[in-house]
């Protein structure tokens, strides 16, 4: 990832030595300025928001999609796919960009020595707003990605379900279609991960060169051409597809586990209660018929004793 950044950022010290942008290059760069470490600088705001990302990604996605699902015809699923693919984008972009923007700012500047520092600096002399530089580059990167790499996953997963004798993927099905759908999502997004990568790393004020998505656009198409936008593909391909392969890989066995393991446990415990709360009614009213009867039972013989006292 650091080297894909410094490639599509167009660092100072691999255009001087007219070397090619190549990932090879590039990482031997890295490594002569800062060390091996300095291929991991960034790793800590990773790490920091992998979990809240991937929770409000996945119940956004599900969410959105099980209420859509019932509204659309079967031929028309893939409408719910691609919607709730681009809702949890929005959902996590929230999250995300201000992410990126501390660790690409660690992994092209010799600022900040970690990612916390990195934070507090950005605020202090830049303010909140400049966490959420290239908000606009995220979305046009992130909402189409998703489109592309959940409609392609499912696609691809009816297609291998119907030639298959079971109803569910293999684990190596799984690791296929998932690296190809995060592949194809990569390629054709390459080149708004390009912008945000531009937007986020130069510092207002002193670097700025761009003032938006549109500007960024049009200046590396006049400067750069073509080719200019899609600056790192290869190691972004590289990434995508090992990340496409292992996101899809636990989302199919958490969906799983969830459905032979979490449901059947919490449905039983539901079941288990419903039947003690019936009980419980059912002996409340047969406590209340047997009053009643008593009741009845006692008006009844005063009847009598006064019918035989007259």
């Amino acid at each position: 990832m650091t080297t894909k950044c410094h490639i599509q950022s167009g660092m100072k010290v691999i255009l001087a030595v007219g070397l090619p942008f190549t990932a090879a290059k590039s990482g031997i760069s890295v490594t002569d300025d800062r060390g091996i470490m300095g291929l991991y600088r960034g790793l800590g705001s990773n790490f920091a928001t992998a979990a809240p990302i991937s929770a409000i990604y996945t119940s956004t996605y599900e969410s959105v999609k099980e209420f859509l699902l019932p509204c659309l015809p079967k031929k028309y699923h893939s409408v719910a796919h691609c919607v709730a693919g681009g809702c949890a984008s929005v959902a996590t972009s929230f999250v995300f960009t201000p992410s990126e923007c501390v660790k690409q700012r660690l992994q092209v500047g010799g600022t900040y020595t970690n990612s916390w520092a990195a934070l507090v600096g950005i605020l202090q002399s830049e303010g909140l707003c400049s966490l959420y530089a290239g908000w606009g580059a995220v979305l046009c990167r992130n909402v189409p990605q998703s489109i592309i790499k959940f409609l392609t996953y499912e696609q691809l997963k009816q297609w291998a379900m119907q030639n298959n004798d079971g109803d569910r993927l293999s684990h190596l099905q799984t690791l296929a279609i998932g690296g190809t759908a995060g592949s194809t999502a990569a390629f054709f997004t390459t080149p708004f991960d390009v912008i945000k990568t531009r937007l986020q790393t130069q510092v207002p004020g002193l670097s700025a060169k761009y003032n938006g998505v549109g500007h960024a656009l049009t200046t590396i198409l006049a400067e750069e051409g073509i080719s200019g936008l899609y600056r790192g593909v290869g190691p972004r391909l590289f990434i995508y597809v090992s990340q496409g392969a292992i996101f899809f890989a636990s989302y199919e066995f958490a969906r799983k586990l969830l459905s032979t393991a979490v449901w059947p446990l919490a449905t039983n415990q539901a079941t288990e209660r419903l039947s003690a709360y019936a009980r419980e009614v059912v002996k409340e009213e047969e406590w209340i018929r047997t009053s009643m009867r008593r009741k009845e039972g006692g008006v009844a013989r005063v009847k009598l004793r006064s019918r035989d006292k007259g």
